[in-house]
């Protein structure tokens, strides 16, 4: 069972994704708070294997500019359809949707 955070996307050239950028999120030695792992380039189907498995669960994971801190946003799940894909929560703002995340292809490879 783990805890995750999803900060970003890589598209391909037709705007769809293809990989996330995926954070690790884990109490700190203390017990007290968490500790969010940096990023690591996750394909779109290593994403959805690692919240299948039971008891692992994400979050978006958005940069709040006025506090200047990342936050934590929508519930991301494992939707149904051939293939699998990722979804933020329906509920959710505009803003939780995973398309509106940071396109890491403007900054990494």
């Amino acid at each position: 069972m783990a805890e995750f955070r999803i900060s970003g996307i890589w598209l391909d050239s037709e705007g769809v994704i293809t990989h996330y950028a995926v954070h690790t999120r884990e109490k700190n030695s203390e017990g007290d708070s968490y500790i969010i792992g940096f990023a690591q380039k996750y394909t779109k189907q290593a994403a959805v294997d690692l919240l299948l498995k039971q008891g692992n669960t994400a979050k978006t994971y958005l940069w709040n500019y006025s506090q200047k801190k990342w936050t934590a946003g929508a519930e991301v799940q494992v939707t149904s359809g051939k293939p699998l894909f990722l979804k933020s929560n329906p509920d959710s703002t505009e803003r939780d949707n995973l398309l509106h995340l940071i396109d890491y292809g403007y900054i990494f490879k």
